[in-house]
């Protein structure tokens, strides 16, 4: 208990408190957890707010890139080529839904930073710029591909088509025969989570109609799909480190990437299998959820918590995943879970701060000092809210 309160007390003042904004936001992790839904803000506040938070992201930046997260001991980190990728599909879905060209102007200027910083291989680097620009991922190269796919639907730019393949090859030529990737990925362990990496390889494949990449992405959902526990659901090897794996627990965050990226290859491949093995994971998930009335942001393989926090972007990528599930399905109990998950994301969304680099942002956990992305902001985690505001929003389920 003694040095669970140090600690607290080390991550406070390494958070600068004696800033007043960052005092308050502090403070609002105890106090005041309700404000947001006492004052009657609506989806399109909370909307508006993280968009322009992410305008801010991209806006710290010189080389037109979306730095990673605001950190309360640090400030601004550095341009994140990863989570820049996709989120290009976001800016573009809000300049359509705002009518406002300046979102797909930013995207513009996202897309010439990737094209800069891609090997000469395909590749992207794994990381952020101000870490690594020269040692390729996995991961990070099929974000990317997922967002010069969507750049090109909407512009036709042959150059972003070009940079486009030649990571769609380097993924390919890193597959291993089963499907899996050993090499290139993070921390060097391997994980179902790059379902998150093949959906977007299947979509490329789809769009390009190249059915050697819609091939490599349905020889990983199979070998995703056997690391599937038949009692519970849940899915194997889909934590971030080997401890993880061996205790069988992962982070929200990374089960939400697996969950969507089985269901998005599945929908593209025509793959029932791939949807009702979402729906068996996805199911006891939303059932916690509704039990506890908030998401732990760790689990275990039979859904038992395992964090005292919760983790804002696994509730926002849930969300995600369960209102593509209503939109399979039409059962209602999947909307009510999104609806819900969304709502608790909007509830820890700093909205009255005077502080343009927290006001709108979402916090990597609630409490901030929880054990995903602590004491900061991570884009990643506005990208994910706005997304599963834009899906409820045409859904129909506004507030």
């Amino acid at each position: 208990m003694i040095r669970s309160v140090r600690r607290l007390a080390s991550g406070v003042w390494r958070a600068r408190a004696w800033r007043p904004e960052h005092a308050r936001l502090l403070w609002s992790q105890m106090a005041h957890r309700r404000r947001n839904r006492d004052a009657g803000l609506t989806d399109r506040d909370h909307l508006m707010a993280a968009s322009a938070w992410l305008c801010r992201a991209q806006d710290e930046m010189s080389d037109g890139g979306l730095g990673g997260r605001y950190s309360l001991f640090a400030g601004w980190t550095s341009s994140y080529p990863e989570t820049t990728g996709y989120i290009i599909p976001t800016l573009l879905a809000l300049s359509r839904y705002l009518r406002d060209d300046r979102f797909e102007a930013r995207a513009a200027r996202a897309v010439r930073f990737l094209l800069g910083v891609q090997l000469p291989d395909g590749a992207f680097p794994g990381g952020e710029v101000g870490d690594n620009t020269v040692n390729p991922a996995v991961f990070n190269t099929a974000q990317i591909l997922g967002g010069f796919t969507a750049w090109h639907r909407c512009t036709g730019d042959p150059e972003t088509l070009q940079a486009a393949d030649r990571a769609a090859r380097w993924l390919v030529s890193f597959q291993e025969p089963d499907g899996a990737w050993r090499r290139h990925v993070y921390g060097g362990v391997v994980t179902t989570y790059t379902a998150h990496a093949s959906c977007w390889l299947a979509e490329f494949g789809e769009y390009r109609a190249i059915q050697a990449y819609r091939d490599a992405a349905g020889r990983h959902l199979d070998w995703v799909l056997g690391q599937q526990d038949a009692e519970t659901g849940w899915f194997d090897l889909a934590g971030f480190t080997a401890e993880d794996h061996a205790a069988r627990r992962a982070v929200l965050h990374t089960i939400a990437y697996t969950l969507w990226g089985v269901l998005r290859t599945a929908e593209i491949l025509g793959r029932s299998d791939g949807v009702a093995a979402v729906v068996r994971a996805a199911r006891p998930i939303a059932q916690q959820l509704q039990r506890l009335g908030w998401l732990p942001g760790v689990f275990d393989h039979r859904w038992r918590a395992c964090a005292p926090y919760a983790c804002l972007t696994g509730n926002a990528q849930m969300a995600l995943t369960w209102l593509r599930l209503y939109r399979h399905t039409g059962s209602v109990e999947w909307r009510q879970a999104a609806c819900q998950a969304l709502a608790l994301v909007a509830g820890a969304q700093p909205m009255f701060t005077r502080d343009r680099n927290l006001r709108g942002g979402i916090p990597g956990s609630a409490p901030i000092w929880g054990g995903y992305i602590s004491y900061a902001l991570p884009n990643w985690a506005a990208k994910f809210f706005i997304d599963g505001l834009l899906e409820k929003m045409e859904i129909g389920g506004v507030r």
